[in-house]
């Protein structure tokens, strides 16, 4: 497979060199006959990935984030004679519990305290919190060090257990509602109405390209938002734009969105 045939149209850095990744992974299974996956993929790279992947008859794939509602998934590649049940060695979960009613502990906490173990972000799937535990979905070669090594969560001492898939239990994330009005559309005033800064700050982050939108890099503050958009903005959490309504008697436009908390 022609990496820079098969990657001519990206042209993120990053996400380039993802794909490269995923076709080198391909060769290899055409090679070899062999299983290979990718790490933790969000939507938009998954998406990238299978448009590569099905260029080629030879190869089957499957995307896989541990349960239904997943955000990171893995592709695993393998010869097309195969079925994914065949493969031994996919995805593990782990249960993290802990005594936490006198603090409340957040996704930032237990994923700082995994990669506090040296463990790249890209090896970690989701994490589903709950009241008094989390789930995390991990590839398989890093789920016994993490297992072994894991003892504190935000300075709270923790107790972890692998667990079956069929134990995975999905939570909703919690969002706040918002609403505010912006000149434009573009996504500098939208940023700048989610998050309650100027436009010229909301500018500089796109230009230092920390902002996602449907989890693709965004580095031009035209861009026009659209409802249902997901907006990451990287230091400032999530948000999802629900609706873009009428214009108010001073000619600003309505916005409805969610934060996430």
């Amino acid at each position: 497979m022609d990496k820079l045939k098969l990657t001519s149209h990206i042209k993120d850095i990053d996400l380039k060199n993802k794909m490269f990744r995923i076709i080198d992974k391909a060769n290899g299974c055409l090679k070899n006959y062999d299983v290979r996956f990718s790490d933790f993929l969000n939507p938009f790279e998954v998406e990238n990935a299978k448009a590569i992947l099905n260029s080629n008859d030879d190869l089957k794939y499957t995307v896989d984030g541990g349960y239904d509602e997943s955000e990171r998934k893995i592709v695993f590649i393998y010869p097309f004679y195969m079925e994914y049940e065949d493969i031994s060695e996919t995805l593990r979960f782990i249960q993290i519990e802990g005594n936490f009613k006198f603090k409340s502990i957040s996704h930032k906490d237990y994923l700082g305290s995994l990669l506090s173990l040296g463990i790249k972000r890209e090896k970690i799937g989701d994490i589903i919190i709950h009241e008094n535990f989390c789930q995390v979905i991990v590839t398989f070669d890093i789920c016994d060090f993490i297992l072994m090594n894991l003892e504190k969560v935000a300075r709270n001492n923790v107790k972890l257990n692998e667990i079956s898939r069929e134990e995975v239990l999905y939570n909703p994330p919690n969002y706040k509602e918002i609403n505010f009005t912006v000149s434009s559309s573009r996504i500098d005033c939208i940023i700048s109405g989610l998050y309650n800064i100027s436009r010229q700050e909301s500018a500089k982050l796109i230009n230092n390209e920390k902002v996602q939108v449907n989890y693709e890099k965004v580095i031009s503050c035209s861009k026009e938002i659209k409802p249902e958009s997901l907006i990451s903005v990287r230091g400032k959490g999530r948000s999802q734009i629900i609706n873009i309504g009428d214009l108010t008697k001073k000619g600003k436009i309505k916005i409805q969105g969610k934060l996430l908390l």
